[in-house]
């Protein structure tokens, strides 16, 4: 009974610092695509799992050189011990555990890498992204009751042929097989698969009680591009109308929930 509340109330200060708390991020894409991102959560993480892979094997390809001076062997150094293929709880330990070594390797051979140190940050904080979103995700995918075949023998998403039938199966079936999820996880993860790998140039963080932060990537503070900036301040003037209309909307629904527990004329 009391692990329930304390649940409920996890859930309800979550909501509410993300209902007082509105984040926008300006990001560079080195491709567009003009296909939507998957309605399944299932095929978001599947999709943000081959592009954290495909980002090791090209940060690995990157490195190479270095980290394996004169060294005749093809195998990538970020490549670690692939096992998995596909996107459930396993696949995500193993993409955190390669970015977790990949940064170790990076930091223990930073004086046989000859490239500027501002480059060689910026990849270390993209691969430490990957192994924080990586295990952000594993907490989502552990809790009771939200991936109902994360420990099924027969049928698990950590197996890349499962992933794959899954996708061709019609909607009405795959519904058995999707996961179970709350708006604020959900948000995550479409939040990760938005992002991705790709360079957040600036980040402004508004809070209710008026805080604002503003974060510039230093590649960007020292080439700013204006029309960029302009896009920016635009998206925050957009988001903050829409934020203050959803604010307007959650405590006009307060005040209906609050009236039916205490209808006019009964004394509290």
């Amino acid at each position: 009974m009391f692990g329930d509340t304390k649940k409920l109330e996890a859930k309800v200060s979550s909501t509410l610092y993300d209902l007082t708390h509105l984040e926008i991020n300006t990001i560079i894409k080195d491709e567009m695509s003009a296909s939507k991102a998957p309605a399944s959560p299932r095929l978001l993480l599947h999709s943000l799992a081959t592009t954290f892979h495909l980002k090791l094997l090209s940060l690995g390809d990157k490195y190479n050189a270095f980290l394996q001076p004169g060294s005749s062997s093809a195998v990538n150094p970020f490549r670690g011990e692939s096992v998995y293929a596909g996107s459930g709880y396993n696949s995500f330990k193993e993409l955190s555990d390669r970015a977790e070594s990949s940064i170790t390797k990076l930091n223990e051979n930073k004086a046989m890498i000859r490239i500027p140190d501002d480059t060689l940050n910026s990849d270390i904080m993209m691969l430490q992204r990957i192994h924080n979103i990586c295990d952000d995700i594993r907490r989502i995918l552990k809790m009771e009751g939200v991936d109902l075949f994360r420990e099924n023998t027969a049928f698990n998403f950590d197996n890349a042929d499962n992933v794959k039938e899954f996708r061709n199966m019609p909607a009405s079936k795959a519904d058995a097989y999707e996961l179970n999820l709350d708006l604020r996880q959900l948000m995550v993860i479409k939040k990760a698969n938005d992002i991705g790998t790709e360079q957040v140039l600036i980040q402004t963080v508004i809070g209710m009680d008026g805080d604002v932060t503003t974060r510039i990537s230093k590649s960007f503070a020292e080439q700013p591009i204006t029309i960029i900036h302009q896009v920016h301040q635009q998206s925050i003037s957009i988001s903050v109308e829409y934020w203050k209309s959803l604010i307007q909307v959650v405590v006009k629904l307060g005040e209906s929930i609050l009236g039916i527990f205490n209808p006019k004329g009964t004394k509290s």
